[in-house]
């Protein structure tokens, strides 16, 4: 079984090289917790939204990839893969996905409070 996780990391992470660097483990050390899952294969969201947003991405792991990105751009992200799914977004299915809800706000909050002027890893993991 393949696990899939998207967070927000350290691009200054002393252990983490943008350029070179062992693919055995060569992602930034996260900052926060890991997003909600989020509907489709795997990291779908996050390699649609790289696509689309045309941030710099990097595979720098054997499973996984880094974009380097703004606060502003990381609340684009979270807009455009969770805005539209309604366990997020709907009362109706707030006990239910409550513990996702939760997790998502608390994500915000932490962008929120990031240094507008400084970029951040975006990482989406496949093992």
């Amino acid at each position: 079984m393949t696990i899939c996780t998207v967070y927000i990391g350290d691009l200054e992470d002393p252990k983490f090289c943008w350029v070179g660097g062992d693919w055995n483990g060569n992602i930034p050390q996260p900052l926060a917790s890991d997003f909600p899952t989020v509907g489709g294969h795997y990291n779908e969201c996050f390699h649609r939204w790289v696509d689309k947003s045309g941030v710099e991405c990097r595979k720098t792991d054997f499973g996984g990839w880094v974009s380097k990105v703004t606060p502003r751009q990381l609340a684009g992200y979270i807009e455009y893969c969770y805005g539209g799914d309604s366990k997020y977004s709907d009362p109706d299915k707030a006990l239910v996905w409550k513990h996702l809800r939760d997790r998502l706000d608390d994500l915000r909050e932490f962008v929120a409070g990031l240094e507008e002027d400084k970029e951040y890893a975006l990482v989406a993991t496949e093992f």
